[in-house]
Parts: C-alpha cells; sequence; structure tokens
C-alpha cells in the first residue's frame, strides 16, 4: 500500500441502483462518523495489486455511505490541487458531479494543496477518477431502472456530469511534466515496484462501468425517443473522456508503447477503445446495436 491516505470503497458489482440513494447518504449528519472499517479480501490478484497502488481499500460495508465519502473527501483534495492562485476554480466540472451526487463543494486546505508532489497528484486524482466512475455506474443503473422517461434522463443527465468530471480529474491528475512523468510515475508502474502489465484492465470500477455502459447501449434503442437528447449528451461526454486521456497519453508517451501492449503505441489503444465505446453506445435509435466482442483492451484511466 502507498503512503498515501486510503480511499474506501465497496466492490462496484454492489453499488445501488438509485441516485436517491447518494442523496441520502449525502444528507445524513453522522455519515463521517462510522465505525473502522473491514478490509475485504480480493479473489482478482490483479484487482487487488490495482487497488494496493492507489490505495484503495474495499469495504463490505453499505456502499453509499462509502461512495459519498469517498467521493467527498477526494472531490475536496483535488478541487485544491485545480484552484488559482486567486481561489477561483479552474475545473467547475467538479462542482457539478458534487451537486449530482448531493454534495456541497468544498475544498481541502489541510493537504498538500498545489504543493502536492507528483506521486500524491497521481494516486489523489485516480482516487477521485474511481469514485466518479462508480457514481457513473449508479446513475447508469438509475437510468435503466427508473420507473419514467424523466426519471430516467435524470440519470443519464447525473451520468454525464459524473463523465465530465472525471475529463477534470485526468487533467487536474496529469497537470505536470513528462520528465516528472518518466522519472517518478512510470517507473512505478513497472517491475519491480509494480507487476508486469500493469494496466487499467486491472481496474474493477472500469470493469463494472464498462458493464452498465454496454447494458445502456443495449436498452437504449427500446426507449422512448424523449431519451434521445440525453443519450447523444451521454455519448457526447464519454467521447471527451476518452479525448482528455489520449491528451494526456500523448503528452507523456508520444508514439511509445503502453505497458500492457509492449510494442503497440499507447494512443493508438486508446483510440481503438474510443471508437468501441462510441459504437456500443451511439447505435441507431430504430435498432439495436450489435454486442461488441470483449477483446479485453478496454483501459480508460491514465496507465500507459
Amino acid at each position: 500500500m502507498t503512503s498515501e491516505s486510503v480511499v474506501w470503497l465497496a466492490p462496484p458489482q454492489h453499488l445501488p441502483h438509485g441516485l436517491e440513494t447518494l442523496r441520502e447518504a449525502a444528507t445524513r449528519a453522522d455519515r463521517h462518523h462510522t465505525p473502522g472499517h473491514r478490509r475485504l479480501p480480493q479473489r482478482d490478484r490483479r484487482e487487488a495489486a490495482f487497488d494496493e497502488y492507489f490505495a484503495v481499500a474495499r469495504c463490505p460495508c453499505a456502499p453509499a455511505p462509502l461512495l459519498v465519502n469517498a467521493l467527498d473527501d477526494a472531490l475536496a483534495t483535488v478541487r485544491a490541487l485545480s484552484l488559482h492562485p486567486d481561489g477561483s476554480v479552474t475545473e467547475p466540472d467538479l462542482d457539478l458531479a458534487a451537486h449530482a451526487a448531493g454534495l456541497i463543494p468544498r475544498t481541502d486546505r489541510s493537504g498538500p494543496g498545489r504543493q502536492a508532489t507528483v506521486r500524491q497528484r497521481w494516486i489523489q486524482g485516480h482516487q477521485l477518477f474511481f469514485a466518479l466512475t462508480q457514481a457513473t455506474v449508479v446513475a447508469l443503473r438509475h437510468a435503466l431502472r427508473a420507473p419514467s422517461p424523466a426519471d430516467s434522463a435524470h440519470g443519464l443527465e447525473s451520468a454525464a456530469h459524473f463523465l465530465r468530471a472525471s475529463a477534470s480529474a485526468l487533467r487536474i491528475t496529469a497537470s505536470f511534466g513528462a520528465q516528472d512523468y518518466h522519472d517518478s510515475v512510470r517507473p512505478s508502474m513497472a517491475p519491480p515496484q509494480a507487476p508486469q502489465g500493469f494496466s487499467g484492465l486491472w481496474s474493477a470500477d472500469h470493469r463494472v462501468l464498462v458493464q452498465s455502459l454496454r447494458e445502456w447501449g443495449l436498452a437504449a434503442p427500446t426507449r422512448p425517443s424523449t431519451l434521445r437528447p440525453a443519450h447523444r449528451r451521454l455519448v457526447e461526454v464519454l467521447t471527451d473522456v476518452h479525448h482528455a486521456h489520449m491528451g494526456v497519453c500523448s503528452r507523456f508517451v508520444g508514439s511509445g508503447p503502453s505497458l500492457l501492449r509492449g510494442a503497440e503505441p499507447g494512443v493508438h489503444v486508446l483510440d481503438r477503445l474510443c471508437q468501441r465505446r462510441r459504437s456500443t453506445l451511439d447505435a441507431a435509435p430504430a435498432a439495436r446495436p450489435t454486442r461488441l466482442p470483449d477483446t479485453g483492451d478496454e483501459n480508460l484511466t491514465l496507465r500507459h
């Protein structure tokens, strides 16, 4: 485990199916006064190694309070990293995500703030990314199971808020020089510091997000036409997240290989992923999309 503060999250398959559970948890006055968490062992050794690197611990506790607390703390920490010297916020989508989860935006001024080391920024930014990924899963599940088109649209709009904030988290996480990346970050994700092939493929949260996106993509053509604008916004925002990731990869790695794919340039892996994810969601409204085979190249976060 790294020296960073641990973020506690539920196994993503246990996440709730309604946004109301997050808002209810956010309004509880005692939500930060929880008993000691018990670490849940992970069966998948790669997912365990991935969580270990990013200081994520899984707990068999109620998932909504865990996620709300993780979002609140991670948003505050990363928000501090994004502040201008005059105190203004450079990434307002972080605040929109907080509101979507029922939280009041705040800034953690007790931590390292803008003086965070490269490794601290890398770990803290990813912790926020994982919490936002879980929030997106909840929002998509809400959209899938909502009793009315209006409620389903609310789920899609909330998912878009969380994804936009994910793009912000990518930019803030990687707001340091390429030399710092090659000196401090990339070596820490390669042997002997981390297992061979360290990759976003090993993220349990991303795995469940991909499943949720596919579920919505399969269901979207059967939904009322009134949901099409919200669906289109979701597709556009997901593409923006991938473009933000590709921009970071291009700046740090260029045409260099990814950690997972060896000789294949990381930007090519990400571009292929972007196309596959868009085709999963962006089907013709009147036809059910074809389910794409799982080739195992999903890598949405910043491991290169």
